[in-house]
């Protein structure tokens, strides 16, 4: 084990973590996914865990809730409003549909922005429906969301991507200060949409997930919760532009009757917040096959009382199918481990 003793943090893969999911076919265990499950309650105190809570996970698209309040924030300090559908798309990372789209248009003609400037890159021209626009990519809310910030800070959004420049400092203390956490002292590194991520302990991210979906059990400044209380209202009016249909944290959204939030984020991290508590959950694999993940959310959803866990949003997330090619029973299926039977909050 490798420890960073300035933030008592653990840093690297040990410990090993605990088998959260694994893929049954027949009478064969053909595949575990291994990953740390962090539950937390009032003021960001662990309820629950399994692994390592202390584990430090790169955030990834799971901080766009936070930036999105970041920008709201200096955007209508400057008389810029923003739509809950804007501050939705801020906060997503989307499926490129059209709805999507539309909502990236209005913001370009609303702020006049210059999608030229987006330093994302283009979707890739083998997915399903995609044209390659610029606006589709997954993470062009939240990139058109800095151009506006870099516009609120009155300075030029020309290089918004390097970790120094002014929309990039505004970021780490607004979404320091939202998650509690110093990120001016973070691990970082680029994220694949081409911009810093930071990395933090998994409870630190469970408790930013509490926040958001609490902003007035945050403890936190009027001023942030309110921003925060802004975000939690956009994704719960627009769960699609989240993310999109058949997506785990637009269903957890939709399934939580206007009381849960949820952002995942690449490499295997979902961010649950429900009344009362955060729920973090890291795959250690990166799950890329999308499955791990959902699994193993919504098994901890369950174990810590919530009641969207048994929402019939969540039934192609309970346990994941892997089809039969003819057409017939699935052939094998993912499913969460007895680890989670040993997960029980305080």
């Amino acid at each position: 084990m490798c420890a960073d003793r300035s933030r008592g943090t653990r840093i690297g893969v040990e410990p090993t973590a605990p088998v959260l999911v694994q893929v049954v076919r027949g009478d064969i265990v053909e595949a575990q996914h291994r990953g740390d499950v962090a539950i937390v309650g009032s003021g960001g105190a662990l309820r629950a865990s399994l692994g390592a809570a202390d584990r430090l996970i790169s955030l990834r698209s799971a901080i766009k809730p936070f930036t999105a309040v970041a920008v709201l924030m200096a955007a209508e300090s400057t008389g810029a409003e923003m739509g809950s559908d804007a501050i939705a798309l801020s906060a997503a990372s989307h499926a490129g549909a059209d709805e999507h789209v539309a909502v990236a248009e209005a913001m370009v003609e609303r702020y006049r922005l210059d999608p030229e400037l987006l330093v994302h890159g283009r979707p890739s021209p083998l997915r399903s429906g995609s044209s390659g626009s610029l606006l589709q990519h997954m993470c062009s809310g939240q990139h058109l969301s800095l151009l506006l910030l870099a516009q609120a800070l009155g300075v030029d959004a020309r290089g918004y991507d390097d970790y120094a420049h002014p929309v990039q400092k505004r970021l780490r203390a607004v979404v320091g200060e939202l998650l509690g956490t110093d990120l001016d002292a973070a691990p970082w590194g680029m994220d694949g949409c081409a911009i810093p991520t930071y990395a933090v302990p998994l409870q630190v991210a469970a408790e930013g997930a509490r926040r958001w979906a609490n902003p007035d059990a945050s403890g936190l400044s009027p001023e942030l919760s309110a921003g925060l209380q802004r975000v939690r209202d956009a994704a719960i009016e627009h769960p699609r532009l989240i993310a999109g249909g058949g997506f785990l944290d637009t269903d957890l959204i939709r399934g939580g009757e206007g009381v849960v939030v949820a952002k995942q984020g690449a490499e295997g991290l979902c961010l649950v917040g429900a009344p009362g508590i955060g729920i973090a959950v890291h795959t250690d694999d990166g799950d890329a096959a999308a499955r791990a993940g959902r699994v193993a959310t919504v098994a901890a959803l369950r174990v810590a009382g919530a009641a969207v866990a048994r929402a019939s949003t969540l039934d192609a997330h309970r346990v994941v199918s892997l089809p039969d090619p003819r057409g017939g029973s699935a052939l094998a299926r993912a499913e969460a481990s007895q680890a989670f039977e040993a997960l029980r909050p305080s």
